[in-house]
């Protein structure tokens, strides 16, 4: 079985499994949720499965999405607006949302009408194999997936493809979970007891099973609550094992502490505006990029390292790839076709805006204010991760 642990650093598993053998991970770039794991079932880097941060733009519809929840957040600035603005009939409306605004303000992209909040389409990434798919001539692969198995998106049925996921979860009874991390852990184990209750001799057994510490990291941080979660999860572990199965947790991302600064905040949306970008900011947290304009991208590469003022390594995003941030090592080295003689693959650099920024201070503003703590950048406590094994 495999407890795949959203949001545990290196440090606090170190710290807390001391009866599992550990091995240090690294995570992708940027250190988020919908990259990692797509990657972890995949076997897969960004530039293959194309799932490059948590909302980016989606080439059909030229429009800003949200690929974990499988939704439009904007579409171009100049894009038609309004009640009168051509679109999809009776398209959902959503709330406020951490890289566009409202559903209300009626956004489309030209290229197919939309709405924020209608459906993006499945092209938003590249649908691969998964660990479940090539595991089902062998074994019976199952997912307790919880809040992932709540989602209906492309990325959550990429993600899970190939494995039995049962019944819909509750999201009401997901978050009354996830607001204690120690009842989290007991809901989780009983998750995994129906299941092995369940399972039949006749063929092995693949067990996934998502735990959710990443929402109260984001709040609390690694507190003495989310300590005993930890370890709360290695003596179910423990037991597991006991009665033999071989059990394997990993994370996807660790997180760290921020400090909102009103100023760069203020700095960075001076810059993330209607008349130099085509598109609200996308990205993964403690790493965001900007769309700027046609003929416009040298200022506001230029005008936003001046706003980050030493809190943000401010790059090209053609300057990736040598910097070892997307799995390449230098043009062409993907087989892709490419951007010039960048080497970023042309399918990533459409998703990508031209600018990114990535933290390098707590006091970097985030897409979403008031997170205790965040993730998506490169710092050790961020990007490194475990995976323990007990027998």
């Amino acid at each position: 079985m495999v407890l795949a642990v959203d949001g545990l650093s290196w440090r606090a598993a170190h710290a807390g499994w001391r009866d599992a053998a550990l091995e240090c991970l690294t995570s992708t770039f940027p250190s988020t949720s919908a990259t990692a794991w797509m990657t972890a079932v995949t076997g897969a880097p960004l530039t293959d499965h194309l799932v490059v941060g948590a909302a980016y733009r989606s080439p059909i519809e030229d429009a800003l999405a949200d690929v974990i929840f499988g939704t439009i957040l904007a579409g171009p600035h100049d894009a038609p607006a309004g009640p009168d603005a051509p679109g999809i009939p009776g398209a959902p409306h959503g709330p406020a949302t951490p890289y566009g605004p409202r559903a209300a303000d009626g956004l489309r992209a030209p290229r197919i009408p939309v709405t924020a909040g209608s459906p993006v389409s499945p092209g938003v990434l590249a649908a691969l194999p998964t660990v479940f798919q090539v595991a089902a001539s062998r074994a019976r692969p199952v997912a307790k997936a919880r809040e992932i198995g709540a989602i209906d998106s492309p990325w959550a049925s990429a993600l899970l493809a190939g494995a039995s996921r049962g019944p819909r979860p509750d999201p009401r009874a997901l978050s009354a979970d996830a607001a204690d991390p120690g009842r989290m852990v007991e809901a989780v184990a009983r998750d995994v007891e129906d299941v092995l209750a369940a399972h039949r001799d006749d063929r092995p057994l693949l067990l996934w099973t998502y735990v959710n510490l990443d929402d109260h990291v984001h709040r609390h941080g690694y507190d003495d609550r989310a300590a005993r979660a930890v370890e709360a999860l290695e003596r179910h572990a423990l037991s597991w094992a006991r009665r033999g199965w071989t059990v394997l947790a990993h994370s996807d991302h660790g997180q760290v502490p921020c400090e909102p600064d009103a100023a760069l905040e203020v700095a960075w949306a001076r810059v993330d505006t209607p008349e130099l970008c085509r598109l609200p900011a996308g990205g993964a947290g403690r790493t965001r990029w900007l769309h700027p304009r046609a003929g416009r991208a040298a200022e506001v590469l230029e005008r936003l390292r001046e706003a980050m003022d030493g809190h943000a390594l401010v790059v090209p995003a053609a300057d990736l790839p040598a910097l070892g941030l997307t799995g390449l090592s230098g043009p062409g080295s993907s087989g892709l076709p490419v951007l010039g003689s960048t080497g970023l693959p042309a399918a990533v650099g459409e998703r990508f805006g031209e600018v990114v920024a990535i933290a390098t201070s707590p006091r970097f503003p985030l897409p979403v204010p008031g997170m205790a703590f965040e993730h998506g950048a490169l710092t050790p406590d961020e990007m490194l991760v475990p995976l323990a094994t007990w027998r």
